[in-house]
């Protein structure tokens, strides 16, 4: 199969539209339709379902992904272990993150990077845990920076340990509190992060075994801060968010203490590309991990 048939369909199914998968790719849209199109001629069924909303893979395509996924993961390490070989550093990197560890790990990770390999390309992906999972599962991405929870099956390299706060409004009366526990945040109107988004808040509030009065769900760490600072709840949130000020709320830390632990997951370390595996370690020196 055609490398760059491959590389073109996976990041149509990837971004979910033709138009923006062409513009990544340096084609015209029907370009690329025709270069999709051919490869549904090749291998003999459609590959795309295509409506206003977008494209997404047929059900015959979801069968064989898996497999155009490690083959195109396997010609990129080719590409990349014989530019090693010849003394070069290229490739590209494929990272899933979360959006917060994107503001405030990220630029300083990429900017070694980028000073020790300015050959390679980091391509970066952000969502939730959950389907941060799911990609390394597929191997639609090299690796991913989140955080570590139980039950998976992933190689896991941990970071550091991030701490969960409580977050109120300015004039609550809570906020006059030097620490806050979950029973007392309970009772009040409680602003809670989608948990396919974030499993670390759930389990949090699970071990304390408290049941808060959620009135509102949110995968986004802005709109929970404005909920807020409205007055219309209380939140638990991160501390690698919190630490920029946030006018009109308080933050509190917990008792007991709450902490999740941040780093990379990746399916198998023996299996990351030449290009990926640089990527790694120099990550690992910005955030002084040694090991």
């Amino acid at each position: 199969m055609d490398q760059n048939k491959c590389v073109a369909l996976l990041t149509a199914i990837d971004l979910g539209n033709l138009t923006r998968a062409a513009e990544q790719l340096g084609y015209t849209q029907s370009g690329l339709s025709y270069v999709i199109k051919t490869l549904e001629t090749e291998i003999g069924f459609p590959l795309l379902v295509r409506s206003r909303a977008g494209v997404r893979p047929t059900d015959d395509c979801q069968r064989i992904l898996p497999l155009l996924r490690a083959l195109e993961r396997k010609n990129r390490q080719l590409d990349e272990k014989v530019a090693a070989i010849r003394g070069l550093a290229v490739g590209t990197v494929s990272l899933a993150t979360f959006p917060s560890i994107s503001r405030f790990w990220l630029p300083q990770i990429l900017r070694d990077f980028a000073l020790q390999c300015p050959g390679i390309t980091v391509s970066i992906r952000e969502s939730g845990q959950e389907e941060l999972d799911e990609w390394l599962r597929e191997g639609a991405v090299d690796l991913a920076f989140c955080s570590h929870h139980k039950g998976s099956q992933n190689y896991w390299i941990p970071f550091l340990e991030d701490e969960i706060w409580a977050v109120v409004p300015q004039n609550h009366p809570l906020a006059d509190c030097p620490e806050l526990s979950l029973d007392q945040l309970a009772n009040e109107p409680f602003i809670l992060e989608d948990r396919a988004y974030d499993y670390d808040i759930s389990r949090v509030i699970r071990e304390a075994g408290v049941r808060p009065n959620v009135r509102w769900t949110s995968k986004d760490e802005l709109a929970i801060l404005a909920m807020v600072r409205l007055e219309l709840g209380v939140s638990l949130m991160p501390a690698l968010y919190l630490h920029e000020e946030h006018p009109g709320v308080t933050v509190r830390p917990l008792i007991p203490r709450a902490h999740r632990q941040l780093g990379a997951s990746l399916p198998d370390p023996e299996n990351l590309s030449p290009a990926a595996r640089r990527f790694l370690i120099s990550a690992r020196k910005t955030m002084g991990v040694s090991r």
